[in-house]
Parts: C-alpha cells; sequence; structure tokens
C-alpha cells in the first residue's frame, strides 16, 4: 500500500525557540493577573496614557460608576503587583506606571512596546530582544545591577578604609589613555577638588566632568543619576545655592553612607541621597530643572527606561547633560564586550546612533553628542545634552 504524500507530511510547524520559558511566564503571569479585570486595565491604561505622568486618585472615580473605596482598591492591587507608584501628599495619593515593570512585560510576552515615555505621549525606543537598548527580563536586569552594586560596593569600602577606588576600563590617565588604572577625580581641576571632602575625591569614578556643562544656576534643582561618593552632587549643590536642590540617586548602600558622610563634612544641607534605582526615580514628575550623570547610564540593562524616566521626572525645558561612554557605530555587541568589562563602562554602551536614538525616542530634542577622550578602540568618553521641549515652568524652591 502506498501512503498518500499528504498524509506523510508533518502536521505542524516547529515550536517557535523565542517562546517563554517557563521561569519568565512566572515571572510575567503575577503581572498579568493584576491585570486581568476590566476596571483595573482601565486604571492602568489612564495612568500610564496620562500627560502629566501621574494621577491623584481622586480624579479617577468620575471614569467608573464606582465608589471612590473601589477604586482604590483595584489601585492598591495594581501598585502590590509592581505596576505602579504610590505616593500620598496631605489627604491625596498619586499614582504613577513603573516604566520598568510594563517594559519588562512587553518584553517577556514579545510584544510591541507601551506607547509611552516620560511624558507618556513619546514611544519607549525597543529595538529587539537582545537590543543594547533594553534587558529582555527582569532576572537579566537584576543580573546586571548585582554585578555592578557588588564592584560599586567594593570600591566604596576601599576608600571607607583610607583607599582609592580605581575606575577601570573607562579612566582616562595621565598619559592620556583609558588603561583603567587612574581614578576619575583626575577629570576634575584643582580648584573643584577643594571644594569637597577628600573621600568624594577619592570615591570618583566616572568618565568626564558634567558639572562643566551643566550650566547650573542658583536656586535649580539637579538630580545625579548614578551619584557614587557624591562629589557631583556637592558641587552641584554649592551651584545651586540654599535655595536649590541637589538630588544623588544610587543604588549601593555603602556608596549611599560614603555619599551622606561627605555631605556632612561638608555642610552641604541642600543636598539629599535617595536608594533606588535610575530605571525607576523615585521623584514626582516635572519636579529637576537639570539631570546630569557620570559615566553610569552605560551600566544599566534598560537604558531606554533610563531615558523615559529622566524626561518624565524633568520640567519643561529641563536640561539633560551627562558624561558616559558610547561606542563607535561600527562596533557590534561582541566588540564592545571585547573592549572591557560591564562593570568597567564599555560593555554595555551604547553606539552614537543608539543613544541618539534612545533619546530622541524617549521625547527630547535638542540632542548633541561631543566626544572628550577615547578610552578603547572605537569607545569614546562624551559629554551628552539634551533638553525637554516646553517652556520653562515656574518652580518652588525645595
Amino acid at each position: 500500500m502506498v501512503l498518500d504524500p499528504v498524509e506523510t507530511a508533518a502536521c505542524c510547524s516547529p515550536l517557535s525557540a523565542q517562546a517563554l520559558s517557563m521561569e519568565q511566564a512566572g515571572q510575567v503571569a503575577p503581572l498579568l493577573k493584576a491585570l486581568a479585570d476590566p476596571v483595573r486595565l482601565r486604571l492602568m491604561s489612564l495612568v500610564a496614557s496620562h500627560p502629566g505622568g501621574e494621577v491623584c486618585a481622586c480624579d479617577l472615580g468620575g471614569e467608573f460608576d464606582l465608589s471612590q473605596p473601589t477604586i482604590s482598591h483595584h489601585l492598591k492591587v495594581l501598585h502590590d503587583a509592581g505596576l505602579v507608584d504610590r505616593e500620598k501628599r496631605g489627604v491625596w495619593v498619586y499614582y504613577r506606571a513603573r516604566t520598568n515593570a510594563l517594559l519588562s512585560l512587553s518584553a517577556l510576552i514579545g510584544c510591541p512596546p507601551p506607547q509611552y515615555a516620560g511624558d507618556r505621549s513619546q514611544p519607549v525606543t525597543w529595538t529587539g530582544r537582545r537590543s543594547m537598548i533594553a534587558v529582555t527580563t527582569s532576572d537579566e536586569l537584576e543580573e546586571v545591577r548585582q554585578r555592578v552594586r557588588a564592584r560599586y560596593a567594593q570600591a566604596a569600602n576601599a576608600v571607607t578604609s583610607g583607599g582609592i577606588a580605581a575606575c577601570g576600563d573607562s579612566c582616562k590617565d595621565n598619559d592620556g589613555t583609558g588603561t583603567g588604572t587612574g581614578t576619575g577625580s583626575e577629570l576634575y581641576g584643582a580648584a573643584e577638588q577643594s571644594e569637597v571632602p577628600e573621600n568624594a575625591v577619592s570615591a570618583s569614578l566616572g568618565c568626564g566632568n558634567p558639572i562643566a556643562v551643566a550650566g547650573l544656576q542658583p536656586g535649580e534643582t539637579v538630580l545625579d543619576l548614578g551619584s557614587g561618593g557624591g562629589i557631583d552632587v556637592l558641587l552641584s549643590a554649592r551651584r545651586v545655592g540654599p535655595a536649590g536642590k541637589a538630588y544623588g540617586l544610587d543604588m549601593t548602600g555603602e556608596m549611599l553612607n560614603l555619599a551622606r558622610d561627605n555631605a556632612a563634612k561638608a555642610g552641604a544641607t541642600n543636598a539629599e541621597f535617595l536608594h533606588g534605582h535610575i530605571e525607576s526615580i523615585p521623584l514626582p514628575g516635572e519636579s529637576v530643572d537639570v539631570i546630569i550623570s557620570n559615566c553610569v547610564i552605560n551600566l544599566s540593562g534598560n537604558k531606554a527606561a533610563v531615558f523615559a524616566e529622566s524626561f518624565r521626572v524633568l520640567r519643561p525645558g529641563g536640561r539633560f547633560g551627562v558624561s558616559d561612554i558610547l561606542a563607535e557605530d561600527h562596533l557590534t555587541a561582541a566588540d564592545r564586550a571585547e573592549r572591557g568589562s560591564h562593570t568597567g563602562c564599555i560593555a554595555g554602551a551604547l553606539s552614537f546612533t543608539e543613544y541618539r536614538d534612545g533619546l530622541t525616542q524617549a521625547g527630547f530634542a535638542d540632542i548633541s553628542i561631543t566626544p572628550t577622550h577615547e578610552v578603547a578602540d572605537g569607545m569614546h568618553s562624551a559629554i551628552v545634552r539634551a533638553i525637554k521641549p516646553g517652556p520653562r515652568t515656574a518652580r518652588t524652591p525645595s
């Protein structure tokens, strides 16, 4: 008997190798469960798409034929699942979408990213499942954080013990090379170093001097992403004066302790150091005039979230001015990894085009990127500037 050829053919196409693993499915299931209710899905959409970036719970009741306690219950479910942040101000409670959680959700289920960033009106950059802009899972993001945290805790402990923190692959040494045997303090002038405690100088691990290009003015509020031992925050605090405010954000407890000690020694009462992640900045929307950073954004496993959060917290007309490591466009991710480690600021670096595109997609304008020195073959320290569009708004000093 001869079988018909159709009967011998495979009945189905092979399963996709890109499908979620059970571990990934376990991570995304609680998020989907929290959203598996029409009211919560609608609430999530309202919060994530709100132009101001945050919504008062009192304003959401009018969208539903439900009591305020019922609305509050649904918001609590979203908060407990990690989809929204909650902040109480007096008798009012405000909610904002957690950019990083929603980006992770979109990546895990293989969908396009949610259409919001900063003011929630611009799309977040997404360049594929293994992008340099964003990692694919929360586990991967946490793995990057753990490596970076360990390295910077070690550096803080070295300074506390009377040593100096070596800044690794990205340093510009005395001979102008990037061999990593120097310290970031070499990028600050003697006058600037004299303004801050010695331990703040010793803990400097940057690749540039963002203070030199920030153009800080008295009364402004400035945020340093990845503030380390506090040198840039303390210098900023002096420049914005008593009417201004300088925030430092860092995820490493040892660095925060060192920075707070340095602030106390410097008498910087207008400096405050926050514990948190640069992918989810613990500040209200439109609360900052200037964002600075010194060789830190390249360390993030989700740079799209960093750009989106930076845009969110800046006031209209606010300035983004950072020093960072960038790769020439022709270098692949493998090429960058060959030139240095992730914790040394090189392996995770974006290309010039990727960095510009990431800022553009987050909503920034007037973007300029100026290389300052080469730290490895095809890898450069650069000054990156950008503006959040819109007229400058009046501010109340902190």
